[in-house]
């Protein structure tokens, strides 16, 4: 498994609130992928896609991204060909809230990991219109990312993987209240939290997938990109 990542040092048009960022990078990638055949295709596909997209950075202070400043928006791939051809699709798209100034590919090595951290916020669905919160049960939580982690590596190389149950042996959540997203006409609740693998080539196998594509949902809208936590 490669792991690939494209950085955009981009420069917005128009001031951004923190709470609608999700959807701002999301209406903007989209348009980026409308701008190739190959990427529409995948878009509009059902199943896991094989890329997360995360956050413009660090925003202003008082909750917002402004004008006229560059931000630096990064995207993670497992896929080769489509990071190519993302990469020649954001140099002809137009129609973007902002200006991108520079465009960095590279393939990404990837050591052992113990813990890991979202960068976004991670969002899970518990039914139509319900998002886990601090106030359900995170045993939930735990195994969702659980399964969703295996599911995802069965789609994207169509083979099973047995894990130990306690391949994740760690897990921290570092919000009390769910972290508010304007989305479209609605909402979504999101949250950060730290989660540890065992060292085991499969459970680290699992890690290192994590890092290419994100965890549990609506990873191309700009949830659950992670790095590596602090030990």
């Amino acid at each position: 498994m490669e792991i690939y990542q494209i950085k955009m040092d981009i420069v917005l048009k128009r001031e951004v609130k923190y709470k609608q960022s999700m959807d701002f990078v999301s209406k903007n990638v989209n348009r980026i992928l409308y701008n190739s055949l190959l990427l529409r295709s995948l878009h509009e596909s059902k199943g896991f896609k094989p890329y997360v997209v995360g956050s413009m950075g660090k925003s202003e202070p008082d909750k917002r991204y402004v004008p006229n400043k560059k931000y630096t928006l990064s995207i993670r791939s497992i896929d080769s060909g489509f990071v190519q051809e993302f990469e020649r699709a954001a140099k002809g798209a137009n129609r973007l809230d902002f200006d991108i100034k520079n465009i960095d590919v590279r393939r990404l090595s990837f050591s052992p990991v113990t813990k890991l951290y979202t960068i976004t916020p991670a969002v899970m669905t518990l039914s139509q219109n319900r998002y886990w919160t601090s106030e359900d049960d995170i045993g939930a939580l735990i195994k969702g990312v659980k399964e969703n982690l295996i599911k995802k590596y069965r789609h994207f190389f169509k083979k099973e993987i047995t894990p130990a149950s306690d391949f994740i042996n760690y897990f921290e959540l570092h919000n009390n209240k769910p972290i508010v997203f304007e989305y479209k006409k609605g909402k979504i609740l999101a949250n950060r939290f730290t989660f540890a693998f065992a060292p085991d080539s499969v459970s680290q196998e699992l890690a290192k997938l994590a890092f290419g594509v994100g965890i549990l949902e609506k990873n191309p809208q700009g949830f659950g990109m992670v790095v590596r936590g602090k030990e």
